[in-house]
């Protein structure tokens, strides 16, 4: 008989889903499976944007 599987796929569509209805359309989505966790992250990515920060200007 095989194992039942640590994180399943409606696990991982209910983090995507979450990260949807918060108002972000991009997340990094870690499965863990040792440890049995799923874990977000949400941020922007490391491309700096074409508009620039006004605050970097004196």
């Amino acid at each position: 008989m095989t194992a039942a599987a640590r994180i399943c796929q409606a696990d991982m569509e209910r983090a995507a889903k979450a990260v949807k209805a918060a108002g972000y359309e991009r997340a990094r989505i870690i499965m863990d499976l040792a440890n049995q966790k799923i874990e977000v992250i949400i941020g922007e990515s490391g491309e700096k944007s074409s508009e620039g920060n006004p605050f970097d200007e004196d």
